[in-house]
């Protein structure tokens, strides 16, 4: 690998051009990045294209393969596998996501093994990989990637699950061009084959039948970054989507970040944006043209990085944004806080009309040891065992029905170098801001990221994150706790979720960040499933536990 770097620091944003050297025998994948794009600020799924897997390993062409259960789901006690880790040709199974309907449940994350497998149809090659429960979450068939009908591109991580109804589920995931057909050119790379290749966000149908089989849709694009042979001025990287439903007005909300290569003169520091779409009554028949224009909620800056935006739908329809502002440009522009931010949408409307430009919402504002609404960031702080290194205060977002209320939850270090796991509720105008609690119940100065959260049936709340309070600030073994608190204000006891512990340093894997930049947790009636990256097999897995 050729890194190539730019003297001109736009807006802060280094430029990058990373090239691999390709051989048509061995078809090695093609990665660049380019103009203003700072891979730091990419998500596991985008630097995945950006870099491949670490080290470089050799492709293999494999055929499409069904769903499997040669091998039985590997447990550890109540922590199951929802991955088969005999199916896995390369190790590295992270970031993980979830939901679930009654008794069936649909795992998601980012599969290494599609580094090394072409064509990008087969679904071994999707580095989004699937698993689906009938029975609870008590075992699990790995169904192995989506489906792929477009050579050109190919399913690339950051999934994302929800339930539409108790017969159907989505995935979400990054949909980019396939790296395999591109040549490296200066300054950008040339097609091999003239077809379009997209930076795309593409969603997949899961149909359940009564017999618990499993079959999906053929990729439905959500979103278009353009196209990289034509190379337009407005090309951009889309990264990090999240995504969620609304039973009620049947409204689905999609949210990533656009980063412009900066081939228009743009910044490339990222453009918050959310897109709907309103679900038919047969989910199947959703298309791309379901989805309307995208919505910028927060325009990109000259010198400021946005990133990391999750997404809400409150009976109804409106649509809440929340984002993590200053995040890695508070390293060198000068402001060394970061801010979380959220917006509204409201139905029926293509503008934020709450936390846009002219009004931001500020949800860190109050927060201990602030600054003007502005707090230390985990990415001040070399997280060991995590090999991203730095890490990141991204923000997780839901809407709670039974108080009408919208809860945002997050980590940062404004307590501890190594950060806090924040709850604050606000109210569904995010006019009002009610106070901001402290999550999990330790002051140890361990470590506490990543947290997700759900609401379940009674409105009470269940978070999760990562923690090493079993082990001390200076330990690499990482176990995952969660809380079900019965309402924001009201504290409940932490509680542990593994029944062992990983230790960061000791596992192996193909993938950056290791353990993710999420975990996810999912709530069914009074149930709750959480999902995690676990090392205790050597490589990061899938793993889920239900309460």
């Amino acid at each position: 690998m050729r890194i190539y770097k730019s003297s001109r620091m736009g807006a802060g944003i280094l430029a990058v051009i990373c090239l691999f050297s390709v051989s048509a025998v061995a078809q090695q994948h093609v990665k660049f990045s380019t103009a203003r794009v700072n891979p730091k600020v990419l998500s596991s799924g985008g630097k995945a294209w950006v870099f491949g897997p670490q080290p470089v390993g050799s492709t293999q062409t494999a055929k499409d393969v069904a769903p499997t259960t040669l091998a039985p789901n590997l447990s550890f006690g109540n922590n199951v596998d929802a991955s088969n880790p005999s199916e896995d040709v390369a190790g590295g199974q992270s970031e993980t996501a979830i939901a679930a309907v009654g008794s069936r449940v649909m795992a998601a994350w980012n599969d290494a093994s599609g580094f090394l497998v072409q064509p990008t149809t087969g679904r071994k090659a999707s580095l989004t990989g699937v698993g689906f429960s009938s029975d609870s979450g008590r075992s699990f068939v790995d169904l192995v990637g989506l489906p792929n009908n477009n050579a050109n591109e190919q399913w690339s991580g950051d999934p994302v699950v929800k339930v539409i109804d108790s017969s159907h589920f989505i995935v979400a995931s990054l949909y980019l061009p396939n790296p395999a057909l591109l040549i490296p050119t200066m300054p950008l790379p040339t097609c091999a084959t003239p077809a379009p290749k997209r930076f795309e966000i593409a969603v997949s149908v899961a149909t359940v039948s009564p017999t618990n089989q499993v079959t999906f849709t053929a990729p439905i694009v959500v979103a278009n970054g353009g196209n990289l042979c034509t190379s337009p001025k407005n090309l951009a990287l889309l990264d990090k989507e999240w995504m969620t439903y609304d039973r009620t007005s049947r409204t689905l909300a999609v949210s990533y970040t656009r980063f412009f290569f900066g081939l228009g003169g743009q910044s490339g520091n990222g453009q918050i944006e959310v897109k709907r779409a309103h679900v038919p009554t047969d989910p199947t028949i959703l298309s791309s043209s379901s989805f309307g224009a995208p919505i910028i909620v927060w325009p990109e800056e000259s010198a400021v990085v946005n990133q990391g935006s999750y997404v809400a739908v409150a009976p109804g329809g409106n649509i809440y944004v929340a984002w993590e502002r200053n995040w890695v440009s508070n390293l060198f522009n000068g402001n060394p806080y970061v801010y979380i931010q959220a917006a509204l949408v409201p139905q029926g409307l293509d503008a934020a009309t709450e936390g846009g430009t002219a009004d931001p919402v500020v949800v860190t504002s109050g927060q201990i040891n602030s600054h003007n609404g502005g707090v230390k960031s985990l990415d001040g702080v070399n997280i060991a065992g995590y090999n991203r290194g730095i890490g990141q205060d991204f923000p997780r977002i839901a809407f709670d029905p039974h108080f009408g209320q919208v809860l945002v939850v997050w980590n940062d270090a404004s307590a501890h170098p190594l950060g806090d796991v924040w709850l604050r509720a606000l109210s569904a105008d995010l006019d009002s801001f009610f106070p901001i609690h402290k999550v999990n119940d330790d002051s140890d100065f361990v470590l506490h990221f990543l947290p997700a959260i759900s609401i379940r049936s009674d409105g009470s709340i269940a978070i999760s994150w990562y923690d090493r309070r079993r082990f001390g600030a200076s330990s690499t073994k990482t176990d995952y706790f969660g809380e079900i608190r019965p309402s924001v204000g009201t504290q409940a006891a932490d509680f542990r979720i593994t029944t062992g512990a990983t230790d960061w340093n000791g596992t192996s894997t193909l993938i950056i960040p290791n353990f993710g930049d999420y975990t996810d947790n999912g709530s069914s009636g009074m149930t709750t499933y959480f999902t995690w990256s676990d090392g205790r097999l050597g490589v990061p897995q899938p793993f889920v536990s239900k309460r």
